[in-house]
């Protein structure tokens, strides 16, 4: 392993990133040293570096969360707008970075503070992409190198009820991977949804999502729909749900899991999301 992915993972070993995560990056350090190439040691350090810069962002989440529910239709007063939008078309050097902004919030403090870790995550993303794409094409010219970053959000619902965002960051170096961050807010409240708060205290939550997924998966398997990492000797087998796992609610008010890219499944599967139906939590919810 060159000395540069070597520098990544220490940097990386030191934060408190998601188990998630640092499988994601390990991975990726141990197919760096499989093979000899200079193109992919660099490039899978890009993307061990992208992946960092963007995790640490969503660390923030707690204070994105209570602020970015004012974004579509929570308020008239209280909007997100996009402050910068960031585009690279160059042969195979593909970048978009989407750079909100909030705008009417009464702590203007947190405001600030909030459209500055914005912005200072996307100049983040944007320097490393050039600097790389620089890199390689000083050590590569001519040759077609394939290097790419998507960051933006996506709106999942918006009703009167619920404002639901998913905020992801995907890159795309030969095969792709993508990391998610979704918020569920709670229009009438305007409080932020975390998986926990939606369960009676000391129900077992964790346990009865865990075992309905874990069918559901078994399902698919054997009815040939998808591929699951169940019982897989390798990357398995699937030991159930985290606390505050990844969710969302849908249009009709259900509870939506959700997995990133390559966490329960192979990349073909993308990222996986489980709807659970009313009848397995309804007596346990709030």
């Amino acid at each position: 392993m060159n000395e540069k992915l070597e520098k990544i993972k220490e940097e990386y070993m030191q934060i408190k990133a998601s188990d998630t995560l640092k499988a994601r990056i390990d991975m990726t350090m141990k197919a760096s040293k499989r093979n000899n190439t200079n193109t992919w040691k660099k490039i899978t350090g890009l993307v061990a570096c992208l992946i960092i810069a963007f995790s640490l962002s969503l660390n923030l989440s707690p204070v994105f969360a209570a602020t970015v529910a004012d974004i579509p239709g929570m308020s008239e007063m209280v909007k997100a707008l996009t402050f910068g939008r960031y585009v690279v078309k160059d042969g195979g050097y593909q970048a978009s970075i989407e750079t909100p902004k909030i705008e009417g919030l009464l702590d203007k403090e947190l405001q600030d503070k909030l459209n500055k870790d914005f912005k200072d995550n996307s100049n983040a993303l944007i320097l490393a992409f050039e600097s790389d794409m620089k890199e390689l094409k000083k050590q590569f010219p001519g040759e077609e190198v394939h290097l790419g970053i998507d960051s933006g959000y996506i709106v999942k619902t918006d009703n009167e009820n619920i404002l639901a965002i998913d905020v992801y960051m995907a890159n795309t170096v030969g095969s792709s991977s993508t990391t998610h961050k979704f918020y569920s807010l709670d229009k009438k409240t305007k409080t932020l949804l975390t998986l926990p708060s939606l369960f009676k205290k000391d129900s077992d939550y964790i346990k009865k999502l865990s075992e309905y997924i874990t069918a559901e998966m078994k399902r698919q398997n054997e009815k040939g729909e998808n591929t699951y990492w169940v019982d897989d000797p390798t990357f398995g087998p699937f030991k159930g749900i985290k606390e505050n796992q990844n969710f969302y609610i849908n249009n009709n008010g259900m509870i939506v899991i959700c997995f990133d890219k390559y966490e329960v499944a192979p990349g073909s599967s993308g990222s996986p999301e489980f709807v659970i139906p009313d009848e397995v939590v309804k007596d346990i919810l709030k």
